[in-house]
């Protein structure tokens, strides 16, 4: 069990240190498109604000009205930028701030898949000792306090019982935190320096 913790741990340091690379790389490619946007597009404060403000901008385009026009709503994303292709040449536009806000959509869909990839590997990782910890995705948030007190108490007696070393002991704490924080907060937030604020 020891070894095997040790080894989820490594995984999830690796997956937050891509987290963090990414997130970095958001905000710096997203500060870009506030430049090619003319201040049309503005970074939001959490990764789903961004992912419907990155939407409203790219629907907002030349190319997604003349698609709504032809009563075409449907599309994936990759079909998008066939159609933002095809447009780009018909009408000799250049649509390179829409692509980009494409490709910044789905790099926040990337660190959303990192932060659901990381919880999901410590919760199968702590449910070994703490077999209620998988009610979490069910449970009403006024109920996390008081699982979150069983959950330690649980793990203390674990400890207790298992004579486990201080490494592995920390390393289910910092589970269990990671889990919690996840639920009550949700996906990474981004830093309020980059947030846009009126000027009063």
């Amino acid at each position: 069990m020891d070894n095997e913790l040790l080894k989820i741990d490594e995984e999830t340091q690796n997956i937050n240190n891509d987290i963090k690379n990414k997130l970095s790389n958001f905000i710096l490619k997203a500060t870009e498109l506030i430049d090619l946007s003319d201040d049309d597009y503005q970074i939001e404060g959490t990764l789903k604000l961004n992912k419907i403000s990155l939407k409203s901008y790219v629907l907002d385009s030349d190319c997604c009205n003349i698609l709504s026009d032809s009563n075409i709503h449907n599309y994936t994303i990759n079909e998008l930028r066939n159609y933002l292709n095809n447009y780009e040449k018909q009408f000799n536009q250049d649509y390179s701030k829409y692509y980009f806000a494409l490709n910044l959509y789905e790099l926040v869909e990337e660190i959303e898949n990192l932060v659901d990839r990381k919880i999901n590997l410590e919760i199968d990782a702590i449910k070994k000792i703490i077999p209620n910890i998988v009610d979490i995705r069910n449970i009403q948030q006024y109920e996390y306090e008081k699982m979150y007190i069983n959950a330690k108490n649980e793990l203390d007696n674990y400890v207790r019982q298992n004579n486990v070393n201080s490494q592995i002991y920390n390393i289910c704490i910092q589970m269990i935190n990671d889990i919690f924080n996840f639920y009550i907060s949700g996906y990474p937030n981004i830093p309020e320096k980059y947030l846009f604020h009126e000027e009063e």
